[in-house]
């Protein structure tokens, strides 16, 4: 494991985090968006606002016209005049033109009216001289009455073109304080996530320089976030363990290999100085061969090991009777046990599991071995198959010499042996069954049987 000092990592700047820019994309996308509402509301609030006056200025000329029609011009003209003139630019201003030459307007001048029809007057330059009391945009509505008399109202638009500013105003202003919140709510936020971030990115860079036993805070700003951090870790401490156990089997196979390899050249090195004593040298590359071919089951073991553990999550099941299967695995080894002991098999009956059968019956296999190869004397083994507890339990008994409660969970290691310089088994047997038990989403139980051990492979239904 490294121990150099962490590389400092570059801290990004605020200007670059994407909360500053999702703000500022944002910000422009509802710009747009607001401008488009503006423009829509402008535009109908302004026809709303027109045809309002329209309405009136038509209601208007309609009580002209009737009371033009009804009394004629001359008489309307005379009334008009005998009412004091309202010069208010936001009342209706009037223009009324008798054939006989009277008339009367109370600000509104006949440069301003068409003979017909609707008319807007804006401001310009020869607007004193055109009408000089009159200083408000104007919409226009002119029309005759039977008599040939001009009529004329006036209504003053300079209200809709306040209304119109102050809109567009307040639009510009409400946008800009909008887009700068925006703006500010990035910087904040990207600020706060760099500071989440910068734990992060340290535990990062001391996991990089080799300590691998640190994991990643948690990030906040949500329930994703803290999801990745959890998973992250998971998949550092998934990583970690096999680091550890590729450490460990790298250190096991040297120190299994060292002395049967030793072994191999004593006796290449007896065979080869007694060449002239065949039956010597004989019995010495025998002896060689041996080792060889010990050599060879110690890599078919951790070879079958990786394979089942690298493999695991890919298991292919199906439903196995585990009591006919044990029944099967005693029928093959009986003759072997009873040459000096007895093995007692399950009885009839059926017990189903979803299971891997060659791995099942594998496992059971190193069971009964390792229970004929340390027993020791006349051994006596019983293989049980039993359900507790919604599992299925695979339990191989002996009468052995057992083994010490405080070994229970080291034996099941790759390469431990209760006595250290024992060179007997290749120290995978045990391995190679709770290998199988956590492939199948099971366990494994060791327990005392009073004069001997009892081994059970636990296994789901």
């Amino acid at each position: 494991m490294s121990s150099r000092t962490p590389a400092r990592t570059r801290r990004p700047s605020i200007w670059s985090t994407a909360s500053l820019r999702f703000a500022a994309g944002f910000s422009l996308l509802f710009g747009i968006g607001a401008a488009g509402l503006v423009v829509a509301v402008d535009y109908g609030l302004m026809r709303f606002a027109e045809a309002e006056v329209r309405d009136g200025l038509t209601h208007q000329m309609e009580v002209m016209r009737a009371d033009a029609d009804r009394h004629g011009g001359a008489a309307l003209v005379r009334e008009l005049n005998s009412q004091a003139r309202n010069r208010d630019a936001r009342r209706y201003l009037l223009l009324v033109a008798a054939p006989d030459g009277e008339s009367f307007s109370n600000g509104l001048t006949r440069q301003a009216v068409n003979d017909t029809g609707f008319r807007r007057n804006l401001p310009t330059k020869m607007r004193q001289t055109r009408w000089p009391d009159q200083t408000p945009n104007m919409l226009v509505l002119s029309s005759h009455a039977q008599d040939g008399t001009l009529l004329a109202v006036g209504r003053d638009t300079q209200h809709l073109d306040e209304l119109r500013g102050g809109v567009r105003q307040f639009a510009f202003w409400s946008g800009l304080v909008l887009f700068l919140l925006a703006i500010i709510g990035g910087l904040t936020a990207g600020w706060l996530f760099l500071r989440r971030l910068e734990g992060v990115n340290s535990a990062v860079a001391r996991i990089i320089a080799g300590q691998e036993a640190t994991r990643l805070p948690a990030i906040g700003f949500g329930r994703e976030f803290d999801d990745l951090a959890r998973n992250l870790n998971r998949m550092l401490d998934r990583q970690e363990a096999a680091h550890s156990a590729l450490k460990t089997l790298s250190e096991g196979v040297a120190h299994e290999l060292r002395t049967p390899l030793t072994r191999v050249r004593n006796r290449l090195e007896d065979a080869a100085a007694h060449v002239d004593n065949p039956e010597r040298s004989a019995d010495a590359l025998d002896l060689a061969m041996q080792e060889t071919d010990q050599l060879s089951s110690l890599f078919e073991g951790l070879l079958a090991l990786a394979r089942l553990e690298s493999s695991g999550d890919q298991l292919k099941t199906v439903p196995v009777d585990a009591a006919a299967l044990a029944r099967t695995v005693c029928d093959i080894y009986r003759p072997i046990v009873e040459a000096n002991g007895a093995l007692t098999g399950p009885p009839d009956g059926a017990l189903m599991v979803q299971g891997d059968p060659h791995l099942l019956q594998q496992a059971l296999a190193n069971l009964i071995e390792n229970a004929v190869f340390h027993g020791g004397g006349e051994v006596h083994i019983t293989v049980s198959v039993q359900q507790n507890n919604g599992a299925v339990h695979l339990g191989v008994s002996d009468n052995g010499p057992g083994i010490p409660d405080d070994q229970h969970d080291k034996v099941l290691r790759r390469f431990h042996r209760l006595s250290p310089n024992s060179q007997s088994g290749s120290g995978l047997g045990l391995a190679m069954v709770a290998a199988v038990a956590r492939a199948h989403g099971g366990d494994v139980h060791l327990s005392d049987n009073a004069s001997g051990l009892k081994v059970e492979l636990i296994l789901p239904v």
